[in-house]
Order: structure tokens, then sequence, then C-alpha cells
């Protein structure tokens, strides 16, 4: 799905211990972000090739970004610029739950 905007995302492999250990070095990998999960916000079917997907709330220790060659860019903004841009539908999803209340993300 070139030409998307969505947040750093990847599979869990067999050598993560859990889904946070996943997202920790998923976000490390495409953005040089040293994070700590704090919370799973939403998971829900997959629009790719793997069942669901999860979008999780984390805390960075750092903010020099360093894209890796899966990844032409990267922003920060407010999630009604978010939908204007070309998003992946579950990507999309989440943000539109978010601009109508249903999700909330904070730390509570």
């Amino acid at each position: 799905m070139e030409g998307f905007w969505a947040p750093p995302h990847g599979r869990i492999e067999t050598s993560d211990s859990s889904e946070k250990e996943g997202v920790i070095r998923e976000v490390k990998e495409e953005t040089g972000l040293k994070v700590t999960p704090i919370k799973s916000i939403l998971t829900q079917a997959a629009d790719t090739k793997v069942r669901t997907v999860s979008f999780w709330l984390v805390e960075s220790g750092s903010d020099e970004i360093v894209l890796n060659d899966e990844s032409s860019d990267y922003r920060w903004c407010s999630v009604e610029e978010a939908l204007k841009m070309p998003l992946y539908p579950g990507t999309k999803t989440l943000f539109e739950n978010v601009e109508k209340g249903e999700l909330k993300l904070d730390q509570q």
C-alpha cells in the first residue's frame, strides 16, 4: 500500500516475547525512537495479510527520528490533519473513532 500514511507498524516476530516487545522493536526499526508501550487502544480486523491489527499508545524516551528504508517521511499532526491524508483503512478507522470521541489518545 505504497503512498499511504501510517504510524510505525509491523508484525510480531517469533523472537518477540510479547506484543509490547514487538511494538518497541518495530518503532525502533522504523523511526529510531525508543518507546515504552503504555496501553493498547484498539484491536480490530486487519486490512492486510494478518488477521488483526492493534494500535498502541506509547511514550517516547527520545525525539531524534531516523527513518529506515521502509519510510519516506514523518510528521506530527492533529487527528483532523491525519484524516486528510491517504491512510490505510484501519488507520483511518482509528482516527475517525478518535474524532468522534469513541477513543481517547491519553494514558487514562
